[in-house]
C-alpha cells in the first residue's frame, strides 16, 4: 500500500474487512439496525472520496473507526433519526459463536450510550484509554470513569458467572 490512494481492490477489502465491527461500533450509538447501516454507508462513502494517501491497511482501520464514531455521533443528533428496533436484529444479522456472546452483547447495549460506547471501543475495537479519549474528544478520566461505571453495571447485569474481566 504505502503511501498512495485507496484503490478499487483495497476500498473492497476494507469493506469487507470492517464491515461487521463498525456496525457494532454504529449499533453501540444508534441502538438501532437500520440506522446502524446507513451510517456505514456514509463511512464507506468518505473512504471511497478520501483522496489521502494511507501508510497501509492498519492505518485504514484506525481511520474508519474514527470516521464511524464520528459519523455515529453526528446520525444520533440528526432530528430526521428513525426510532429504535429490537436488539434482537442484530443476532439475526451478525452470527455470534456461542449464546453467551450474544447475552453479553446484550448487556452492553442495554447500558448507556456513552458506557456502551468505550465498552466497545475498548474490548471490540482493542483502542486505548487515550486512543478513545482522542476519537470521542473527551478527556481520558472521563473514559476511564466511563469504563469503570460500565463494568460495574455489567457485573450486576450478567451476574457472577461473568465476574472476570
Amino acid at each position: 500500500m504505502g503511501g498512495e490512494i485507496v484503490t478499487e481492490c483495497e476500498f473492497i477489502d476494507a469493506v469487507k474487512r470492517n464491515n461487521q465491527r463498525l456496525f457494532l461500533i454504529a449499533l453501540s450509538f444508534t441502538h438501532n439496525d437500520k440506522d446502524s447501516e446507513d451510517i456505514l454507508q456514509n463511512v464507506f462513502l468518505k473512504l471511497w472520496k478520501y483522496q489521502k494517501p494511507f501508510e497501509d491497511t492498519a492505518h485504514i482501520d484506525k481511520w474508519l473507526t474514527r470516521v464511524c464514531v464520528n459519523e455515529s455521533k453526528n446520525y444520533i443528533k440528526s432530528p430526521f433519526r428513525k426510532r429504535s428496533v429490537p436488539l434482537e436484529d442484530a443476532k439475526e444479522k451478525y452470527s455470534f459463536d456461542y449464546e453467551c456472546d450474544y447475552d453479553l452483547f446484550k448487556a452492553v447495549m442495554s447500558l448507556p450510550k456513552k458506557q456502551s460506547t468505550v465498552i466497545h471501543l475498548f474490548y471490540y475495537e482493542d483502542l486505548s484509554v487515550k486512543e478513545i479519549a482522542d476519537v470521542l474528544k473527551i478527556k481520558e478520566s472521563a473514559v476511564k470513569t466511563r469504563l469503570h461505571r460500565a463494568r460495574t453495571q455489567l457485573k450486576q447485569l450478567l451476574g457472577d458467572e461473568w465476574n472476570n474481566e
